[in-house]
Formats: C-alpha cells, sequence, structure tokens
C-alpha cells in the first residue's frame, strides 16, 4: 500500500493469527455511534462489524529496543468501515474501533493516551489446534476488566482447512474491502485524528464459524448478532506492521 500522504513511523508490532469474523449491520446502527465527520463506509449498500482476536508481538518504538514485558499481548478488537462524511471515496480505506481488548495493562494505558483508542484491560486467552482430517481449530476468548463498560465478554471458535491456501483477496470483492485497510480514526483530546499503518497485503484463507460470544458487540451498543446470524470468518497470514504517527484532521 502507498500514499502520498506524510508518513513518520512511531512503532513497529507483528500482527500474528488474525481470526476476522464479519457480520452485516444496519449502517444506521453504526452510524449514530461515530463521530459527526465520519460516516459508515458501505459496500453494495451494507455496513460491516467485525470481531478480532489475534496475537500482537514485537512491539515496540522506533527509537527503542524491546521494553521487557511489553512486546507482545493479546489482542481482541470490535471494528467496523469509516470514511469521511460527504467524500465519495475514503484516500485510504479507514477503520473506527469501538473497542480493543489487551492483556497487557501498558499497552491499554500507552493506546489510550497517545491514540485515544478505547482499550480495555482483559483476561484473554487463545489456542491453536491441530485436529483430524486437516482442520485447524483456532479459540480466542477475552473477558474485559477495566475500565467500564465491564465486564464484557467475547469467544471465537473457528475452524479452517489445512488444505485451503492463503491468497491475496481480489480488488473489488467483499473480502478485500474488509480486510485491506490502512488508517484509523480516533477522538484524541477533542479533536478526530487518523493514524496509517502499512504492511504487506494481507493473505487470508476463509473458515468456519463454530461458536461465538459477541458480548464485545453489545457493550460497543451495536445490536448483537442474533444466533444463527451469517458470518464471513477469515484467518491471515502473519504481517509485519509499521504504525504511524497520529494526526489531527478536524
Amino acid at each position: 500500500m502507498s500514499t502520498e500522504e506524510p508518513f513518520r513511523q512511531i512503532f513497529w508490532q507483528t500482527w500474528r493469527d488474525l481470526v476476522f469474523v464479519h457480520w452485516e449491520v444496519e449502517p444506521a446502527a453504526i452510524e449514530r455511534l461515530l463521530p459527526p465527520q465520519l460516516e459508515p463506509d458501505l459496500f453494495e449498500g451494507k455496513a460491516y462489524v467485525a470481531l478480532v482476536p489475534f496475537r500482537m508481538t514485537g512491539i515496540r518504538s522506533v527509537w527503542l529496543p524491546p521494553i521487557p514485558g511489553t512486546a507482545k499481548t493479546l489482542e481482541t478488537n470490535v471494528r467496523t468501515y469509516v470514511r469521511r462524511r460527504g467524500a465519495a471515496v475514503e484516500p485510504i480505506p479507514a477503520v473506527w474501533f469501538f473497542s480493543l481488548e489487551a492483556e497487557t495493562t501498558l499497552a491499554v494505558k500507552v493506546a489510550r493516551a497517545m491514540y485515544g483508542l478505547p482499550y480495555f484491560k482483559a483476561r484473554m486467552r487463545y489456542e491453536r489446534e491441530v485436529c483430524a482430517g486437516g482442520v485447524e481449530r483456532r479459540v480466542a476468548e477475552s473477558m474485559r476488566l477495566w475500565p467500564q463498560p465491564a465486564p464484557a465478554r467475547s469467544l471465537v471458535e473457528a475452524e479452517f482447512a489445512a488444505r485451503e491456501p492463503f491468497r491475496e483477496a481480489a480488488p473489488g470483492t467483499l473480502e478485500h474491502f474488509v480486510v485491506e485497510r490502512y488508517a484509523l480514526y480516533a477522538r484524541h483530546r477533542g479533536a478526530l485524528t487518523r493514524a496509517i499503518v502499512r504492511h504487506n497485503p494481507y493473505r487470508i484463507r476463509p473458515g468456519v464459524l463454530r461458536g461465538v460470544d459477541a458480548g464485545l458487540v453489545a457493550a460497543a451498543g451495536i445490536p448483537a448478532p442474533p444466533p444463527g446470524a451469517i458470518a464471513l470468518v477469515h484467518e491471515a497470514q502473519d504481517v509485519t506492521v509499521r504504525i504511524g504517527a497520529p494526526r489531527a484532521v478536524g
């Protein structure tokens, strides 16, 4: 991904074992929760919300070596897709985070202070298992501890066929729309800010959702998907990520 915008990297991270679980939601349910400068970014008239558990490693500032005890964490985020209100096209496809759970206290405090992102301290687990018949199973669970609203829980149990290859999402597809996002908006100190992230395009493969608790979605104020709701499920290969500095955009 390239952009003409100024980019000042301040962090390195590696995102591992990513699982994306997406549901269609009413655009109005998203819009009422966004800052007035933003509106839902839609795919064929539909809005989406995602529950995304993964491992984060290699966390460090570009100016410092890794700090013991702070270089890795589990994370689960609830996100949607946005653009500037009235814009025909968002120059860099963007994300809005309703919440981000992490097991590392310092990660929560730094992200809240530097980016204004709604991080929460949580008790978390992530399990990988290779089952019979070439099935790979992923189980990610999170229980929010603080700050409020707590407690709030999520659980994702997904299965992927080991023989299914990882591929880049084709431009113009729903899969490309939801995963290829290289900017994030946040509220920070009364202003709307945006930060750019850079990494190689995701290589993903589809999966099947075997169990879910979308309590974190409900805690964000979004109607939780009803039992049996169709979910779009993908696993992504690991990516090394460059995190840019946040900039006020109005």
